[in-house]
């Protein structure tokens, strides 16, 4: 039994049973990595302590029996090494499965903010256009002429002005008379 489920049954914490085998120096069995392993003999000596410490007597003065103390720790079985090693494995898994559905998920966020900045860039283009084009059509109901006509008309001035024939720029185009013809 871990020490978890230890610490569980006698209705303590976690680190409280870690105190209590490193105050009172017991030994405790320990898997591949280094972990309590309790056995039954270990919970029955836990839960004494716990009395103990329930009828009020402090930890520095609880004292173990030697054969409690000294007992040589349970070597794991090999099938129990199996099972440590295959639980070991299954953790490194799951995190790697962890640690990569986060890579995904990071990745697909990423790429939608992306998606929806080119598409909010594209709103914003068609905003503009749409409001240009509502006031080419709010001149043209009025009568007013869009900037775009007004330079139409200054470009088709301009080129009537260059096709003058020089002579006629210097003598200023002299009229006909009827009198003439």
């Amino acid at each position: 039994m871990n020490t978890s489920a230890a610490a569980k049954l006698l209705g303590v914490s976690h680190s409280t049973v870690q105190r209590w085998v490193t105050q009172l120096e017991m030994e405790v069995g320990r898997n591949q990595q280094g972990h309590y392993q309790f056995s039954e003999e270990d919970i029955s000596l836990l839960k004494d302590i716990k009395k103990q410490l329930d009828d009020g007597v402090i930890l520095q003065k609880i004292v173990l029996d030697d054969k409690s103390k000294k007992r040589p720790a349970p070597k794991p079985s090999v099938q129990n090494e199996t099972l440590d090693k295959m639980v070991e494995k299954m953790d490194r898994l799951e995190r790697t499965i962890e640690t990569k559905a986060d890579d995904v998920v990071s990745y697909q966020l990423i790429q939608y903010r992306s998606e929806m900045e080119e598409a909010l860039a594209a709103i914003g283009n068609l905003n503009r256009r749409i409001e240009e084009l509502e006031s080419r059509l709010a001149e043209q109901e009025t009568g007013t002429p869009s900037d775009y006509l007004l330079a139409m008309e200054e470009t088709a001035a301009a080129k009537k002005q260059k096709k003058k024939h020089p002579f006629r720029s210097l003598f200023g185009g002299v009229k006909k008379t009827p009198l003439q013809s």
